[in-house]
């Protein structure tokens, strides 16, 4: 039975690496298409760097250490552009009114999700929440700076908690926060 299940793991390896590379590399592509608005010239380059960035990123964190949930990677793909939306709104409407009120602060963030990547994608994704920038994280503590600490940023983490684990198919809606 152990023979049988080595089997099955060892078969299953270059389908979770064709997908993982796969996943990366559409990532990487759409990324790389934002950065350049689209501009097809820009793909002269464009190519070889996406290729270079998914294999660097697979020699760094192996394919498949955790399980990929396509309709998570949609609700965070679609999380990121309402976010970075919501972002300018928030950078544009200080940058007009200066006078609005902030009160800066620094909030140290326990996270539940239980792998580093998975962590840095929170934190990296932190950064594009209205007010918020992501300053390092500390084991499972992610340790950000708030624009304006009386926003609802405990909230805004929670749900971008949720969204990043939905990636990987946890689901944190029964826990307590």
């Amino acid at each position: 039975m152990t023979t049988q299940l080595s089997t099955l793991t060892t078969n299953r390896r270059p389908v979770r690496l064709l997908a993982d590379t796969i996943l990366r590399g559409t990532a990487f592509a759409l990324f790389w298409a934002v950065l350049n608005r689209g501009a097809s010239d820009s793909w002269l380059l464009g190519v070889p760097l996406v290729a270079v960035a998914t294999a660097l990123s697979l020699l760094i964190v192996p394919a498949a250490q955790h399980r990929v949930a396509p309709l998570g990677v949609l609700r965070y793909v679609l999380y990121f552009f309402q976010q970075t939306f919501l972002s300018s709104i928030d950078v544009a409407m200080r940058v007009f009114r200066p006078a609005m009120p902030i009160h800066p602060g620094m909030i140290h963030y326990k996270t539940r999700l239980p792998a580093d990547n998975m962590r840095v994608i929170m934190a990296n994704t932190c950064s594009l929440l209205p007010g918020t920038l992501s300053v390092g994280i500390e084991g499972d503590v992610l340790v950000i700076h708030a624009l304006d600490t009386t926003m609802s940023v405990m909230d805004d983490l929670r749900t971008l908690e949720r969204i990043v684990g939905g990636i990987y198919g946890l689901d944190f809606s029964q826990e307590a926060a």
